[in-house]
């Protein structure tokens, strides 16, 4: 099938200089000129609402990502461990869960003799860690437990630590 062409320019020149021609030269500028003045009101409102957006998200992942610690439980001995040994306590369990395998021996034997309360403190220490999978949202110690182990492991730490998985499980 042969396509047309544009053959000849004089007829060309000739059409656009043509009242008619002229004409759409006008209507496509004004076209051109109304999708300008289009352009320059919608822009700021994109820019506003997107600004408005970013406000909202930042305020939000403040506000859900917040880390709330656990009151010592007054009706339980007081904490068995210091403020320092939860810390390494917390520390030595988020880096065997973190890695390959869910490093549960090394955890269990992290929570091994601590009391309820000191639990607490191991917990408060461990705060929220990110995921062990980049980019996911943190998790504090007890959604780590129930991200990584098995029902059977919960029951063997809550064995460790009675009343503490006794809701997850």
């Amino acid at each position: 099938m042969r396509k047309e062409k544009l053959g000849n320019p004089a007829l060309i020149a000739s059409v656009a200089n043509s009242e008619a021609g002229q004409t759409a030269i006008k209507n496509a500028s004004e076209n051109q000129k109304a999708v300008v003045e289009t352009a320059k009101n919608v822009i700021p409102f994109l820019v506003k609402t997107l600004v408005f957006l970013g406000i909202g998200y930042v305020i939000y992942k403040k506000i859900s990502n917040r880390f709330e610690p656990l009151q010592e439980n007054k009706n339980y001995p007081v904490s068995n461990i210091t403020d320092n040994q939860a810390s390494a306590k917390a520390e030595t369990i988020y880096q065997a869960m973190k890695g390959a395998g869910n490093g549960f021996e090394t955890v269990k034997q992290a929570i091994a003799g601590v009391n309820y309360n000191g639990f607490f403190k191991i917990y408060n220490a461990f705060g929220n860690r990110e995921g062990a999978i980049p980019f996911t949202s943190k998790m504090n110690l007890i959604e780590w437990f129930n991200d990584q182990f098995n029902t059977y492991e919960l029951q063997q730490l809550n064995f460790l630590v009675p009343n503490i998985f006794s809701k997850t499980i």
